[in-house]
């Protein structure tokens, strides 16, 4: 009867919504039930809403707390001590017998929204028994009095709680493991069992408009989201209502195409252009504005374009006007955004603002995520572009991977200077979005001492870049004070060089937090974050992501990376088939790669395929010897390639450090440790070596000047 009468007092202040009943029936018996922990009032709110009474346990210091004496008499409690084995003995017991308990794996709430230290008790407890794990995402509670979350997004008392319980699983864990390393390893495949749980709760099941619907809805209409350069903050409202003015605009230039090309910088006008065009049911392709004019030619071709969005006061300013008349010379309509200023009245503006704040999402369509939402094309570092096509529920699915593991507040605030054509830059846009937390966007990540002015004006907090333009930032930065605000570094798109990480250390007293990602993944494969990180790895992979590793001739400690999820592309386009989707494979992504993958998981980036050659018998990582070089010589650039002749292949070094002799090379490598058969046989200086605009060198021009200086040779 109590239990009744607290469901109904549950009723008046929360509206509570229980999904995957279906779950909950079929598990059998012998069940860990495990529940995220973001509240105090989530065991009181599991305990009357889940369809039959089970025991929980419950830590012991817990019990001092004032407010449990409210839950005790509702839920049949056993008090938890991982500390104390006999604690655990019911649960044992319970278990084996085929019984069903709901313990909370991480046993205090969560500070930070994200789950946090999974105790290794409960794991043991599930490994003992062999018991069978019910993961429970609760979301809602969060923003309640009871919580006790840092930075909450809305405090409200009226809450929406939402109880997912997930399909049964097991702890995956090898036979042969026993002792230390197997509580271990049984600790780490419940947590990511917890991950898997947390995110397919808080993946977006909606295209990127009725996203920003939700957003507004959720955080206000007032709120800022976005500036750039020169312009006013940017509230939901706002945003929104430059949106509706913009697709207008577009749809009164009646495309008959489906991909409709954007050339433009990081900036407001490009991305509420990305987001008109979905709008219209468009799909956007992001050209690359670093590329030259023939390559980016190939890429409208690849893609099928027929008309490209541009802005003409970008291309006088960037001096792309090779780019836009290789364009219209191949016969592709350029529709200049100041064209449409005619067309945006007075008369339109004040009904786009009047009809912004009535505007509400539609409902999820699973249909719809699965639809392209824009095209990014691969940095063609190696070889001819080719265009990536990436659906929603690819982008929503690795942007909840990433809610997962990074902990964003919601009083962060996000500097974007990546461009928006790589997909290191669109995380910086799609996803604060619907986080609600406000980004500043830069349209080149080259001005180092703008942007570290920028950081310091804007209390930046939050940063993606690459290793390339992290180096440069601190280098330029005036003053220790530039990044006193910053609380976290998200770096990947290369390898992280260790002076890099030191000088950010040691002068701003922030740690660089690297991480690994591909376009083809939308982009992020791996991380490091707050609970696991280790120096030299990319972290470990991403919830929701399998791999295998493929043995490679000649590395022995490693193997060739493939991936299969709901994140991977849908496919690509090439220009031997232009327009033409190639899916991927059975599901699995090939990326070329060749890591090693530790016992704990952190993977170790060894380097790309094609960036090993086998000498003497033995396969060499081009990559490795290149952060040989950048250890001895941080300041400068570097990179190894080989170099054909006329009769064999040379491994050849190029630097940009002047005065520096093969002799020298060979010496300094050799005191590090470098075997003599990976020390390049060449050496010759550049005074700029080609770079894409990831900052990334681009070994296919690299390449090309090679042998053009080999032909004249």
């Amino acid at each position: 009867m109590l239990r009744l009468v607290v469901k109904f007092v549950m009723r008046l202040f929360f509206d509570v919504k229980v999904k995957g009943w279906e779950n909950w029936k079929s598990a059998g018996g012998g069940v860990l039930i495990a529940p995220n922990y973001v509240s105090f009032i989530d065991p009181l709110i599991l305990a009357v809403f889940l369809p039959e009474k089970v025991p929980f346990a419950i830590e012991r210091r817990l019990t001092k707390k004032r407010f449990v004496s409210f839950f005790l008499p509702v839920a049949e409690t056993h008090v938890l001590d991982a500390d104390t084995p006999l604690s655990l003995k019911y649960f044992l017991n319970l278990l084996k017998n085929g019984g069903r308990c709901v313990i909370f794996p991480e046993l205090q709430p969560t500070t930070i929204g994200n789950p946090m230290k999974v105790s290794p008790g409960v794991a043991m407890i599930a490994d003992h028994t062999k018991a069978k794990i019910l993961p429970i995402h609760i979301s809602g509670t969060e923003r309640t009095p009871f919580s006790r979350i840092q930075h909450k997004r809305g405090l409200r008392f009226f809450s929406e709680v939402t109880i997912n319980i997930f399909p049964v699983t097991t702890l995956d864990i090898e036979d042969d493991l026993a002792g230390s390393k197997r509580n271990a390893a049984a600790g780490r495949a419940l947590e990511r069992i917890m991950d898997e749980a947390s995110l397919m709760a808080r993946r977006k099941e909606k295209p990127f408009w009725d996203i920003l619907l939700d957003a507004r809805k959720e955080f206000g209409g007032n709120v800022r989201i976005f500036s750039d350069a020169g312009a006013k903050p940017v509230t939901y409202n706002g945003f929104i209502t430059r949106i509706l003015l913009i697709e207008e605009a577009l749809r009164a230039q009646n495309f008959g195409e489906t991909n409709i090309g954007v050339l433009l910088p990081t900036s407001l006008g490009g991305v509420v252009t990305m987001y008109a065009l979905q709008k219209l049911g468009k799909v956007p392709a992001m050209l690359n504005f670093s590329l030259g004019p023939r390559a980016l030619v190939n890429c409208c071709r690849t893609a099928c374009l027929k008309t490209v969005v541009s802005s003409r006061k970008f291309i006088n300013i960037g001096k792309l006007e090779a780019l836009s008349n290789a364009i219209e010379e191949a016969g592709i309509r350029i529709f200049w955004l100041e064209d449409a200023a005619p067309l945006i009245t007075a008369g339109r503006k004040i009904s786009a603002a009047l009809r912004a704040p009535f505007l509400r999402s539609q409902p999820v369509d699973p249909e719809a995520v699965e639809k392209p939402a824009v095209i990014l094309f691969t940095s063609g570092s190696e070889g001819a572009p080719k265009g990536v096509v990436l659906s929603y529920k690819n982008l929503n699915t690795n942007h909840a991977q990433m809610f997962t593991r990074v902990d964003f507040y919601r009083s962060d605030r996000v500097l974007n200077a990546m461009p928006i054509f790589h997909s290191f830059g669109l995380c910086g846009v799609f996803m604060p979005v619907s986080l609600g937390f406000f980004v500043y966007l830069y349209p080149s990540p080259l001005h180092y001492k703008t942007i570290a002015s920028i950081c310091y004006d804007e209390r930046i907090t939050l940063l993606f870049a690459t290793d390339t333009f992290l180096a440069g930032y601190a280098k330029a930065a005036g003053d220790n004070y530039d990044y006193a605000t910053m609380r976290l570094l998200i770096q990947g798109g290369e390898k992280l060089k260790a002076s890099t990480q030191q000088i950010w250390f040691e002068r701003f007293d922030t740690r660089i937090t690297e991480g690994y990602g591909v376009t083809e993944a939308a982009p992020v494969v791996a991380n490091n974050y707050f609970a696991h990180h280790k120096s030299g790895t990319v972290g470990t992979i991403v919830a929701g992501l399998r791999y295998r590793l493929e043995p490679v001739d000649g590395v022995g400690d490693g193997g060739r990376l493939w991936l299969k999820g709901d994140n991977i592309m849908l496919g690509y386009l090439r220009i031997t088939n232009p327009g033409v989707l190639e899916p991927v494979k059975d599901g699995w992504y090939d990326t070329g790669d060749i890591v090693h993958i530790d016992d704990e998981g952190y993977v170790t980036i060894l380097g790309r395929a094609k960036r090993f050659a086998k000498i003497g018998g033995e396969m060499i990582s081009l990559a490795s010897v290149e952060e040989a070089m950048f250890e001895l010589w941080p300041d400068d650039q570097h990179a190894v390639t080989m170099m054909h002749g006329a009769n064999r292949e040379t491994l050849t070094a190029v630097t940009t450090r002047s005065g520096l002799k093969r002799e020298e090379l060979r010496q300094r490598l050799s005191e590090i440790g470098m075997a003599e058969i990976a020390i390049p046989r060449k050496l010759l200086y550049m005074e700029n070596i080609p770079q894409l605009g990831n900052g990334k060198t681009s070994y296919a021009e690299l390449d090309e000047l090679l042998r053009n200086m080999n032909a004249d040779e």
